[in-house]
């Protein structure tokens, strides 16, 4: 919902800006957004000798409140501060068979966004605070409209559960750490992105982790885009970078096409740790129809195929399938899933972990 509330003619120097000489005269008062969603589902987890079954918030997009306070400018520029937070409740990449209940236990790594950002004309977009880094969503490229249940972040639904040898006994390994996309995150940082040109944009961005401790890192992430349309198919390729002064870089990428008469769509995705051996290769097809009047339905189906995450020698392989029902009257999403994860190292053999999740997705 907007609220408009005019607060009169703002100057620059009354927003303490006057050092940035493109910032005009603001023409009226601010306009206030509130936003957020519920993302809650039933997830059940079979480790090969066990099967838990909990209600729980789906991590792949978890539920959170947000709040903008957008300023236009005369200049045709605007500014604009987002606050964003999840609610602190026990998410599906937290539970682990020991404990999964649904919680409320708030911290602050919660925030997502505290930004504020400088959207010019021709300059592009300037900003600061928390919030994504240059390669947040490099490896995310997907028209698939299945995202909320399955998408290359595979160990959202189950990152904390533990495999089992063969044997039956558990074994340390997690999901979590047995895979990833190497996608960008969230943190402080001030970041720059250029405008769009012939579809193509880029951005780069410079932060720390100041939301949790241990983290010392300084993180420089670059990130080029390019999306663009042809005839009845459209294209979104991403490519990103991520500099740590550790020596740990990360590079990331990926391409998504859509044919939009049928509905019909690709994704891939693929990453390296440079320093490292560890890296992956993903895909993932889809399908979104208007079956019903009451909103589109889109299937999918996935496989992530991983080398040396935990170990060297290691192999990680996941197949997922996805159905996502849209109900657009009352803006909402009906989801279900199921996932099949597989790892094995030289050294043990380990069970196969299956993962199924229904639930359903509200935004306001």
């Amino acid at each position: 919902m907007k609220m408009k509330h005019s607060l009169g003619t703002v100057t620059v120097a009354a927003l303490g800006l006057a050092s940035l000489p493109a910032l005009a005269q603001a023409q009226e008062g601010p306009v206030w957004d509130v936003y957020g969603q519920l993302n809650f589902g039933v997830l059940s987890v079979d480790d090969g000798e066990d099967t838990n079954t909990t209600f729980i918030d789906n991590d792949n997009s978890n539920s959170r409140v947000g709040l903008t306070m957008t300023q236009a400018l005369q200049n045709g520029s605007e500014l604009r501060l987002t606050f964003e937070a999840g609610l602190g409740l026990t998410g599906s990449s937290a539970i682990n068979g020991d404990d999964d209940s649904l919680d409320f236990d708030y911290h602050r790594t919660e925030l997502r966004k505290l930004d504020l950002t400088y959207r010019t004309p021709n300059a592009g977009i300037f900003s600061f605070g928390q919030g994504s880094t240059s390669t947040d969503g490099s490896a995310e490229a997907d028209f698939s409209g299945t995202g909320v249940a399955a998408y290359v972040g595979i160990s959202d639904i189950a990152g904390s559960q533990q495999l089992r040898f063969a044997d039956g006994t558990l074994s340390t390994a997690t999901i979590g750490g047995t895979n990833s996309s190497f996608d960008g995150s969230r943190r402080f940082r001030v970041r720059y992105d250029t405008p769009v040109f012939n579809g193509f944009s880029a951005s780069v961005s410079y932060g720390q982790e100041v939301l949790s401790s241990g983290d010392d890192n300084d993180y420089t992430d670059v990130g080029t885009r390019y999306v663009q349309d042809y005839g009845d198919y459209s294209v979104d390729a991403r490519l990103g970078y991520s500099f740590r002064d550790t020596g740990n870089d990360l590079v990331m990428g990926s391409a998504a096409v859509l044919h939009q008469p049928t509905g019909l769509n690709l994704a891939v995705s693929a990453g390296r740790r440079v320093a490292g051996d560890a890296d992956y290769a993903y895909i993932k097809a889809g399908i979104t129809r208007d079956y019903i009047a009451a909103g589109s339905t889109s299937f999918s189906v996935d496989y992530y195929d991983g080398n040396d995450f935990v170990v060297a020698g290691s192999s990680t392989s996941s197949v997922g399938v996805a159905v996502v029902q849209r109900l657009d009257a009352y803006n909402t999403e009906l989801y279900a899933t199921h996932r099949t994860y597989d790892f094995d190292d030289p050294s043990a053999s380990y069970q196969d972990l299956d993962v199924t999740f229904v639930g359903a997705r509200w935004k306001f």
